[in-house]
């Protein structure tokens, strides 16, 4: 009785579920009211992940049951590029059958499926199984066939559906753009863009990372029109009776999850050649025929990057071809599909003479890090989202790693630490961060994780990582990890696994912790370490650790507002376990990243007592910044630090010299040293010739510079940091030489950038005499290098009225500087274009324009109000793509300090709750920033206008 109550009850329940969503037969499916969408800083206050599950097979929270996995995929597409843009399809899956169940669910939305011709088979015999009804969520995204009888636990099935879709004009799923031809007629693209969970926009189909299957697809094409997809081309074949119109159908692909499968038609041309091992994988650029000219350096980048990752992993890379394509409209800048990864033509296509060797960096670095995901990614694949870490982590690390390979003079892996760490230290310093493995238990919040986070932390204790096991016993564990997973899935316990074997067997790593034990505390709670180093004797020290905030009080929620608050706290931040490295001043050496000491995590992290060479010399802990924390020293310490930076700074290694920039600045913006510390610390600046720690300075700086610069004290904070650059403008000069290193070219764009913006009287003539005979000259000036292109033109278009920036608009390597003037109503009319299609601003660069306004101190005013008007307008344009909404706010916010701008903040994200989608975090993060910066001026506004005056630099009328 128990038994049959159970069955009948479940049946009732799935009858009900299938009862309340309408079914579709030849009709689009009719939206249905959508719950509430969890978002992850909602979801982050979750202490378990447990999704509903019922018995019959119907839905298991958000996840597809694993009742049913599939094998083999074979998809028809024929899309058209004109009219009404339809797509006409069929998908047949092979199916193996891990429980008995009598529903099959596929994910589908924005699908009409043709329901008389949906089918379940016996795979290799012709016994069919009735399907009873069909049905569709929307809610859910899920199609539901209700099956006549059972599929039996161990048995392969085929299905088979007909279906009708549209190629959509937002970049996702299977969609179209165009371009214009350089004879003035429209063409048009069809391109995909599957990740996270759009997939299903295309096709029926298991859309979860874990269901793996390979793929046999075919594509439907007009007559010199082209179809690439994941696999090479097998055979062509014309369509009978359709004069011009053709079958492409493709190789069998690998296992891959549905996420990577890609195709695209386009009447592209290309650029081939050879690469990889023993130069047998072909490799092809398409791209429309008048940028073609333009591919030198992203081919390069790929054939000396594929041939130097499969030599890094060990793991050949598997398939015979690489094409890339540059789509007209891309979501992300690019997208690592398995065989066909498609770029932004902004970061592949690069033109010398023209382009900045800072385009130059981007593109070699971007490629590097899709071919990473070969390996991470795609021939290993993590099982859910909330591992999307070790993708995005890996791929930016090992891109890295690879450039540097590719271009070693360059010093990547020095800029790392500045460009990827520290940058992301700031952001992980707030109460409303998140780990870098993050539950998902929705798919709506799946992009909203792709962040600073994810990607630039998850590289950083990656890095940490691999200097603590070292380069050697680290790809070790890696080569061990991709060969015996690959073409499957793994959690990140299956990879500490393997390093933890290959760190054993090398003794890289105490035979009593594993890799697990040490990365839990860094991947699975936010935040991070301040160690301190304390002397308490002439040659000993304490060495404590907690965890470092930008704010100790408790000034904000951290949960927004919401319909369905969380019951449950987020768990407490306790310790971590931190590899320490040190060097001294008696004998320094910053080529030993070796460990010297592993602190423990625990409730109550212990004290450690470590001996050091007598007080009067300096210590400095975290050699070359190679693991993932700050360090705080007592007073006597850090005297002897900024009395060694003045007289003779190069006795510090460069990226420790950056370190300690980062760490004092941000110490004293938490309020654990005084600003009057730092101010002497940076002062040895006027000797410092060098990229990295001036890159470091530029960073920290800009904070402050942001919260003075519409206060009385300006002028004087702007005199003195320009006072920290005049002997580095006059050392570094503003003509480039041949002689010089990318880093020297790098440190004077930034140079000048600075220097025009405070004022600097020779930058700002220099600019505008440069720009004026620009103008004079469009065809024939040659005098403007790409490289500090955006300075002269930003201090031309500040200075300037509508002639200069209507110049400006014309000149695509001009494009940065679009949000300098100071024309209240050219700014608004340069906003409003960026979400109007009919301006020459494509969809995907609309995030852009707003943040070249809003990174402005004249156009942030400007852009908050439009933002706040026509968020709806916004989010409807843009749609929730990955970096677009969280970067638009994180900008626009990034200098808010008073009480009005935190109560318009908090009203904003009060209006907006359940519209934010992928800004929902960054809102939240924006209301604490904001928080800490109004108490920051109430702190520390008085300390440094003072000390400015006691420095002779002020701004007092009566100083006038």
């Amino acid at each position: 009785m128990a038994e049959r109550g159970c069955w009948l009850l479940c049946f009732i329940i799935a009858s009900l579920a299938l009862a309340f969503v309408p079914a579709i037969y030849s009709s689009k499916p009719t939206p249905s009211a959508s719950p509430p969408t969890p978002t992850l800083s909602t979801l982050l206050n979750l202490s378990t992940n447990k999704p509903k599950s019922t018995k019959h097979g119907f839905l298991e929270g958000i996840r597809l049951p694993k009742t049913i996995l599939p094998l083999r995929y074979e998809i028809h597409l024929r899309p058209y590029l004109s009219g009404d843009f339809k797509v006409e399809g069929e998908v047949k899956i092979d199916v193996t059958v891990q429980a008995p169940t009598q529903f099959f669910l596929l994910h589908m939305v924005d699908i009409v499926t043709l329901n008389h011709t949906a089918k379940v088979v016996v795979t290799g015999g012709n016994k069919g199984i009735g399907i009873v009804a069909q049905r569709y969520s929307n809610a859910d995204m899920l199609y539901v066939a209700e099956l006549g009888e059972e599929l039996l636990k161990g048995n392969n099935y085929t299905f088979s559906i007909s279906f009708l879709g549209t190629l959509g004009q937002h970049p996702r799923g299977f969609y179209r753009s165009s371009y214009t031809k350089e004879n003035g007629d429209i063409s048009w693209v069809a391109s995909t863009q599957f990740q996270a969970v759009d997939a299903r926009r295309a096709f029926p189909c298991f859309d979860e990372p874990e269901m793996k299957a390979t793929f046999k697809v075919f594509l439907a094409r007009k007559e010199g029109m082209t179809a690439l997809s994941n696999m090479p081309l097998l055979h062509t074949t014309a369509i009978d009776g359709e004069v011009g119109w053709f079958w492409d159908e493709f190789e069998e692909s690998v296992p891959m999850p549905v996420y990577l499968v890609a195709f695209a038609i386009s009447d592209f041309s290309k650029r081939e050649v050879s690469g990889g091992k023993d130069n047998t994988t072909l490799i092809r650029a398409w791209v429309r025929e008048a940028a073609l000219s333009k591919l030198d350096l992203g081919i390069h980048a790929s054939v000396v990057g594929l041939d130097f990752l499969s030599k890094y992993f060990e793991v050949p890379y598997p398939l015979s071809k690489l094409d890339m394509i540059c789509p007209p409209e891309m979501s992300p800048n690019a997208m690592e599909n398995w065989g066909l990864i498609t770029y932004r033509e902004a970061s592949l296509l690069y033109t010398p003479g023209k382009s900045s060797l800072r385009e130059r960096e981007w593109t070699t670095y971007l490629v590097g890090h899709e071919l990473a995901h070969m390996w991470f990614g795609n021939l290993v694949t993590f099982k859910w989202w909330n591992d999307l870490w070790l993708n995005e982590g890996f791929a930016t690390y090992v891109g890295t790693v690879a450039m540097d390979q590719i271009e070693p003079e360059w010093g990547a892996l020095d800029q790392f630490v500045v460009k990827k760490q520290q940058s992301v230290m700031a952001l992980d310093a707030l109460k409303s961060s998140h780990p870098v493995s993050v539950p998902v238990p929705d798919p709506a919040i799946i992009n909203e994780i792709f962040d600073t986070i994810t990607y630039n932390k998850g590289a950083s204790v990656i890095r940490m990582m691999s200097k603590f096991l070292t380069e050697r016993v680290f790809r070790e564990g890696l080569r061990n990890y991709l060969t015996t997973l690959m073409f499957k899935n793994a959690e990140q316990d299956d990879l500490w696994h393997y390093l933890t074997e290959a760190a054993h067997m090398a003794g890289t790593l105490p035979a009593n912790l594993t890799v697990k034990t040490i990365m839990d505390t860094w991947t699975l709670q936010m935040g991070f370490p301040v160690v301190t180093v304390t002397r308490i004797s002439n040659t000993t020290a304490t060495v404590t650790q907690e965890y470092f905030k930008l704010d100790d009080t408790t000034l904000c929620p951290t949960t927004p507002p919401s319909s369905t608050p969380s019951t449950s706290p987020a768990p407490p931040i306790k310790s971590w376990y931190v590899p320490l490295t040190y060097t001294s001043g008696d004998q320094p050496d910053f080529n030993d990243t070796r460990v010297k000491l592993w602190m423990a995590a625990g409730e109550d992290p212990p004290t450690y007592e470590v001996t050091l060479p007598n007080s009067s010399h300096w210590v400095i802990f975290n050699v070359l910044q190679s693991a993932y924390y700050r360090v705080n020293y007592d007073e006597a310490n850090w005297k002897l630090l900024a009395r060694q930076l003045k007289e003779n700074h190069h006795v510090i290694h460069a990226i420790n010299r950056a370190q300690i920039i980062d760490d004092a600045f941000n110490l004293a913006r938490a309020g654990r040293l005084s600003y009057e510390m730092v101010l002497d610390l940076i002062s040895y600046l006027s000797q410092e010739k060098e990229y990295v720690p001036w890159s470091a300075t530029f960073s920290n700086l800009q904070y402050i510079y942001s919260m003075f610069h519409r206060d009385p004290a300006y002028g004087a904070l702007k005199d003195y940091i320009l006072s920290l650059i005049q002997p580095l403008y006059d050392h570094i000069g503003t003509e480039e030489l041949s002689s010089d290193s990318l880093q020297n070219q790098q440190l004077r764009s930034d140079m000048l950038t600075w220097a025009c913006r405070l004022g600097n009287v020779h930058c700002r003539n220099m600019s505008l005499s440069l720009y004026r005979q620009w103008m004079a000259d469009p065809a024939g000036f040659k005098g403007i290098s790409p490289n500090i292109m955006e300075a002269v033109g930003c201090t031309a278009l500040e200075v300037g009225g509508e002639a200069e920036w209507s110049f400006a608009w014309k000149q695509p390597q001009m494009k940065d500087a679009l949000g300098c003037t100071r024309e209240l109503w050219i700014l608004m009319r340069y906003l409003d274009g960026g979400f109007n299609a009919s301006s020459g601003i494509r969809r995907q660069d609309a995030a852009i324009t707003f943040r070249r306004v809003a990174m402005r101190a004249t156009g942030a005013v400007l852009a908050w109000d439009y933002m706040r008007a026509n968020w709806e307008r916004i989010v409807e344009y843009i749609g929730t793509t990955f970096f677009a909404l969280p970067r638009m706010v994180e900008d626009v916010t990034r200098s808010f300090n008073t009480r009005q701008q935190l109560q318009e903040l908090q009203e904003f994200q009060k209006q907006h709750n359940s519209r934010l989608l992928t800004a929902t975090t960054a809102v939240q993060q924006a209301v604490e920033a904001t928080t800490i910066n109004v108490v920051w001026m109430n702190n520390n506004r008085r300390f440094i206008v003072d000390w400015l005056a006691r420095h002779g630099y002020t701004s007092e009328l009566n100083t006038l």
